[in-house]
Formats: C-alpha cells, structure tokens, sequence
C-alpha cells in the first residue's frame, strides 16, 4: 500500500518529518495485508484445511467431509480478506459472496471458481441504504441453503453493519435515520452499535443463528476499541435497556423515527427476544477468531519509527473523544516532550489507535475525524518547529470523503490563515476537507485492504517557538 499523493505530502515545511510519517503509515498498513494476516491461520493441504487449529476433511468419502463450503465476507477491506481466503482455499469453494463499500477492489474472476461462483455487491457505508438492504438479504438466504455437513468461513471487518442491512420490523429508511442521528450525535461506534444490532435481524448474534447447524469459522478484523470479537457472528453483551439509554444520552428518543424507538422499548419491557449474549453463541456451532486489532497496526508503526531514530512511544490503542480535541491533546505531549523530555526526550514518536468522532452543528460540511484531529492539532503545536502529526483512518476513507486523512505542522495554521482557509472557520462548520485539501496536507491512500480504525503518528524534534 502507498500514499497516493506522497509526493506533494512530503514538500514544505518539515519535509524530512513528512517523509518519515508517509513511511511508517504505509510500512504500518502493509503489516496487516489480508495474506499476512492469515499466516498460521489458514491452510490448505490437499483435502485438508486448517483454520486456526481446528481441521477439516473435504474428501467426502470421510466421516469428518464438510460436504459445501461457502465463504462470506462483509465490510471495508473485507474484499481483499475474502479475496485472500479464496485463494487459499481454491476450488474447495461451493460459493462466495462479498459485500464491499467499493466492490471495484474485487476481481471475482480472479480465483480458480467457476464463474459464477463468487458474487461481489457493493453497498451504502456508513448510512444503509437500498443496496445494503439487498445484500443483507443475499446473506441471510445464503444462511438458510447452508446445512449441518457444510463449512461457513466469514470474512468480517469494520463497516459490515451498514453494509449488511436486515431491518428488523421497522423499514428500512428509519434503520438509515436512526444511524445518521447518531453519527451526527458524535456517538462513538459503540454506542451506534448497541442501538442498531436490537433493530437488526443479522446483527448482536443474529448470522450466526441463522447459519445454524452449519459450522462457522468467522475472521474477524476488530474496528472497535475494547478489541472483543464482533460482528454478525459474535456475541452482543447490550440489551434492549442499553440501546435506549444510548438514545436518552443523546437526547434522540423522540427524534428518530417513532417506529425504530418504540421497538427499542418493547424489547425492554420483554416483549421481543434479545439479541445473542455469550451463553446463546456458545451453544452454536461458530467459532469467532481474530485476526488483528489496533494493536495490530500500531506496533508496526512503532517499529517502522524506530528504524528511521525515533524513540517510539504507544501511549494507547484505546482512545476515543472528539477529534479536534484528541489532537489538541497530542500536540500538548509532542510540545512537552520538546520542553521537558516527557514522555521521552525528541527524536521521538507518538503512536496511538482508536477511533475518534465528530459532533455535527448544523448541517456540516465535508470532512472527517482524522482531518479534525489534525486541525486541532495544528492549533497546538502552532509555532512549533520539528513536530509533524499524520493522522489516518486505516481503511482509507475518513468520514464520507476520498481522503485517508490529513497531515499537520506547526506551520500549518499561520498557511491556513494565509490561504484564506483558517482552521476555526473550518472546524466550526465541520469542514476540514476544504482546509487539508487547500494546503496540500491532504492524506490519499485508496482503499487499503483493512479497517483497524485510527491510525495517529506524531513525530517530535523541534524547537520551542522564539
């Protein structure tokens, strides 16, 4: 994977900091790619596949014969994951099916299948929309053709339940509506989850009972911050009362559509069954591994830094907040380790993962979490020579723009300012795209094959300013 715009990226101010960041992002994306991710996962030897030490037989004159194996795969980077275990899984294959923000990314001709074999949909992300709701219900039918003898492997990464849509008594626009409120709410990912698994029939559990009895193996690519399994085949711990105190935090009972609310309240009061606990999953015959988590990327961003002389630092995998905030609090720790050598003495590198939000006032404009980090950030270290912020979504997309992120100095508000873009403007107005974009700092990679979500790395030599 490469910076599609390095060139520019590394020009100005800070060009040999610049260069160094491009460095480590694209070294640090290219640590998670779907075939290094599946090593000592996934093998195939003749008749017998392994995944993750469990083995299985497909000479179907053995006792221990999946008689079909299908492979499903949903989310951003899912393509290239599903891509990865089809082509180690070959013409064991009965049936594939991937569902992908950008199904560009994959060549469905490409595997030793018939052609018919393996179909690719694309679908909305992050707000569901109609091609989601079709999928969602390819999934489900391919559910139901899978019996006791037939082997299901899952591809799952982040951005699968908006891709993956099964309204569940409500339709489908107000499954939209209620997601969008909360995105705009600033509600973390969590807490957007909690509330559309109990309006979803594919969610909280719901796949994997739905495949039943047929034996899953589920490989899941963690985008949330606690690190757990996730997805339509691992186990929700919310409840129906969770999923509305989610929507009372943020003052949105009465403002989503009354349809998805009054379910929500009907599940509490017992009158509809909750979503699958750890108990429910266990009793299945699925198995949820992962594959990485935040930890996954950050520490060979880590690595990349200290080969190029900086002291890397992995303050957290874990950090969530509003995004122009997050970087102002990683300008304060470059700017105090230039001061007083806390929390290492410079040349060093901060790394850290998670996913951060953006609270909406208004309508908003076009930007995203990581390009407010840096903005917030540029705010910070103003003035400051020697300290260089990238900051990333790890799928490549941030928010609903083509840019993986952005890129900031202590230059890079005196530029703004300069340009006539001025950094509060754009962060009142939830516009930082228009800012990156304008300067140059603009951060493009294209789809990345991946989704563990945040990926920031700040980089601190420097002086203090005069």
């Amino acid at each position: 994977m490469t910076v599609r715009n390095r060139a520019t990226l590394v020009e100005g101010d800070e060009a040999v900091r610049r260069a160094d960041a491009v460095g480590i992002i694209e070294e640090a994306l290219a640590a998670v790619a779907p075939d290094r991710l599946l090593e000592g996962i996934l093998e195939r030897s003749g008749d017998v596949v392994t995944i993750d030490g469990r083995t299985y037989d497909l000479d179907a004159a053995s006792d221990a014969s999946a008689d079909d194996v299908f492979v499903i795969g949903a989310g951003k980077g899912a393509g290239a994951l599903a891509s990865a275990v089809l082509g180690r899984l070959g013409d064991a294959v009965s049936e594939a099916l991937i569902v992908e923000k950008d199904a560009s990314t994959v060549d469905s001709t490409a595997f030793d299948l018939p052609e018919d074999a393996v179909s690719v949909m694309e679908a909305g992300h992050p707000i569901p929309n109609g091609a989601s709701l079709a999928a969602g219900e390819r999934v489900l039918a391919l559910a139901d053709r899978a019996g006791p003898d037939d082997l299901v492997v899952c591809c799952i990464t982040g951005g699968a339940s908006a891709l993956l849509a099964a309204p569940d008594g409500i339709e489908l626009d107000a499954m939209a509506r209620t997601t969008d409120r909360l995105l705009r709410a600033g509600a973390p990912i969590e807490d957007v989850n909690a509330v559309r698994k109990h309006l979803s029939a594919i969610k909280g559990g719901g796949l994997a009972d739905r495949l039943a009895p047929a034996t899953v193996e589920s490989l899941i690519v963690v985008d949330e911050v606690a690190g757990d399994p996730w997805g339509p085949t691992a186990p929700d711990a919310t409840t129906y009362a969770d999923a509305l105190r989610v929507l009372d935090r943020y003052g949105l009972r009465e403002a989503i559509p009354q349809t998805a609310s009054g379910r929500l309240e009907r599940g509490a009061k017992g009158d509809r069954p909750e979503t699958l606990d750890a108990a429910a999953i266990a009793d299945l015959p699925v198995r949820n591994v992962v594959l990485a988590d935040a930890s996954s990327v950050c520490l060979p961003a880590a690595e990349a830094a200290r080969e190029r002389g900086y002291e890397p630092i992995v303050l957290s995998t874990r950090i969530e907040g509003e995004a122009s905030e997050v970087g102002l609090v990683h300008a304060g720790i470059a700017t105090d380790a230039v001061e007083s050598g806390r929390p290492a003495e410079p040349p060093m590198a901060l790394v850290t993962g998670g996913e951060t939000t953006v609270t909406v006032d208004g309508e908003g404009g076009e930007g995203g979490p990581n390009q407010e980090t840096a903005l917030g950030f540029a705010r910070g270290v103003d003035g400051w020579s020697g300290i260089v912020g990238a900051f990333v979504g790890t799928d490549g997309t941030d928010g609903p723009t083509e840019l993986a992120g952005a890129m900031a100095t202590g230059e890079t508000r005196r530029r703004a300012s300069e340009a006539g873009v001025p950094i509060s403007d754009a962060l009142a107005a939830n516009d930082a795209a228009g800012t990156v974009r304008e300067l140059d700092d603009a951060i493009v990679t294209g789809p990345t094959d991946t989704n563990l979500m945040d990926l920031r790395i700040v980089l601190v030599g420097g002086d203090a300013p005069e």
